[in-house]
């Protein structure tokens, strides 16, 4: 049964004082999905639709508000009138084990501080920014608790991930999600984009230092924008890195094209929660085509920002598909006058010019008007010298 708003304000309330790091419970709204949810008591959200909700939205702003106090109409009677206008949903669980920033490239995080009349009116004046922005009933709001200071930095870079027990009995793996992983080069958001590379594309970080071949991805999401779209890939690395592409689509006059990728790393393995996020850009020939049709290239296409370079090998892209599930009619990078067809007009060139000189030649003979006969004069010719 859906919680009535005083009922999951004051669970949020309660349960969020008790809990010495970040986590739930989790109060939700903004977006219509929300309606008519149900969340067990015992495990909350279910994993999968927290997934398509944050790819759903257009935006995700998460709030961090100070687990100790305490939400109620008095100090919090912004929040409680955006409540009011939206579908929310509240949730019990501990933590999320999907990162909002994994799912949606327009996902912010907020730390709220001050004084809970303070905190109100940071957290409704920034909602409201958002939608003013993405739209109305377009932007998911998340209001969570805090992490203490000494897991303020790892929080910046995503969600705490659950700790693997030391209980013997224990067989659930920690990891953030429980997504399989995909062992193919075909990254497919169906209805919307779709890339596919022959080989598993190659991350060089600082030249040598750090190669990562990309051959499993988790998941795939698509942000549609009317001048920039991105397609989001998550990958896999050394079991325990997380590495996201954002290949980014321009649209202009009737066109797209793929100018960039975003390369975003986490290592979970730094204690100090290393990260690279840079733009890599193509380094020459930008792939494009018509809307609606597809870009193919069987030469190697680098993106590149300095010593990280990202590597495609025989490339088949196309963004703003528009409910299509194959690939359209395909633009092809090597285009018409290939090496092959520029070498066969030269020969072809240089046979017609010597057979033209042949033909002059043959018509520039004159031949005699006259010839000898058994009853004729003899014919004589000077010759001058």
């Amino acid at each position: 049964m859906i919680p009535t708003l005083r009922t999951a304000l004051l669970l949020c309330a309660i349960f969020g004082g008790t809990l010495a790091h970040y986590g739930g419970p989790f109060l939700l709204w903004g977006v219509n999905d929300l309606k008519d949810v149900e969340v067990s008591a015992l495990e909350g959200m279910d994993d999968k639709f927290l997934r398509d909700l944050y790819s759903n939205s257009a935006a995700v702003v998460l709030f961090l508000r100070n687990g100790t106090t305490r939400l109620s109409d008095d100090t919090f009677p912004g929040f409680r009138r955006i409540l009011e206008k939206h579908e929310f949903a509240y949730s019990p669980q501990h933590e999320l084990l999907s990162n909002p920033l994994d799912y949606n490239v327009n996902a912010e995080i907020i730390n709220l501080v001050g004084s809970p009349a303070q905190q109100d009116v940071e957290l409704s004046a920034l909602y409201r920014d958002s939608v003013a922005n993405y739209g109305e009933r377009k932007v998911l709001g998340i209001l969570a608790n805090r992490w203490d200071d000494s897991y303020t930095h790892a929080y910046y870079h995503g969600l705490h991930k659950r700790e693997a027990k030391d209980d013997a009995t224990s067989t659930t793996p920690a990891g953030p999600t429980d997504e399989p992983e995909i062992d193919d080069a075909l990254y497919n958001v169906p209805g919307k984009a779709l890339i596919y590379v022959t080989s598993a594309p190659v991350l060089t970080i600082n030249s040598t230092d750090d190669e990562y071949v990309l051959s499993k991805h988790t998941v795939a999401t698509y942000d549609a924008r009317e001048r920039e779209s991105k397609m989001i890939v998550i990958f896999k690395v050394e079991d325990t890195n997380k590495l996201t592409l954002r290949f980014r689509f321009e649209m202009d006059s009737g066109y797209w094209s793929m100018p960039k990728v975003d390369v975003f790393l986490i290592d979970t393995k730094s204690k100090d929660g290393k990260t690279i996020d840079t733009t890599l850009e193509i380094d020459r020939d930008v792939p494009y085509a018509p809307i609606g049709s597809s870009y193919s290239c069987s030469k190697q296409l680098v993106f590149r920002n300095g010593s990280t370079v990202l590597t495609l090998e025989n490339i088949q892209v196309q963004p703003a598909m528009e409910g299509s599930t194959q690939f359209g009619s395909a633009w092809d990078c090597i285009g018409f006058t290939t090496a092959a067809i520029w070498s066969g007009i030269f020969v072809t060139s240089i046979m017609g010019i010597g057979l033209s000189l042949a033909i002059c030649a043959i018509l520039d003979i004159k031949p005699p008007n006259r010839f000898e006969s058994r009853t004729g004069k003899q014919l004589s010719f000077t010759v001058q010298e």
